[in-house]
């Protein structure tokens, strides 16, 4: 289930079709299924390497736990001289979750799922994230 007060326009989620589950684009109809109470064929995309390197992140390859935890960073370009990054971690369980550093310090929750870093990429750079699914 996913949590439709989360969701934006343009957000990708998987949806139940048939008996398939396939990625689509949030649109005006998945917010009128929500809302009539049909969110039980609606699934947020879980982050993970593919899903992070299709949205423009480079691995870092001297991160210090590999190879048992894996960094992945995207620069965001945003004005001023501060280092603003989201930095999403693999950990050593398969668990993957990013967040929001400024200057390497995290200024964000850890979140989860694609359309939240839709969200936050949207809310930072007042542009949407490019990603290739």
């Amino acid at each position: 289930m996913i949590n439709e007060t989360e969701l934006r326009l343009g957000n990708y989620i998987f949806q139940k079709v048939n008996t398939r589950i396939v990625p689509v684009t949030c649109t005006h109809l998945h917010f009128e299924l929500l809302k009539n109470g049909n969110a039980k064929d609606m699934f947020p995309v879980i982050l993970k390497a593919e899903i992070l390197e299709k949205s423009g992140f480079a691995e870092n390859k001297k991160y210090a736990l590999l190879p048992d935890a894996r960094e992945f960073i995207l620069v965001l370009p945003v004005i001023g001289n501060a280092n603003n990054e989201i930095r999403a971690y693999i950990k050593n369980n398969k668990e993957c979750f990013a967040r929001v550093t400024l200057n390497n310090l995290p200024v964000s929750n850890n979140f989860y799922h694609l359309h939240q870093l839709q969200n936050i990429y949207f809310a930072l750079t007042n542009d949407e994230l490019n990603v290739r699914l």
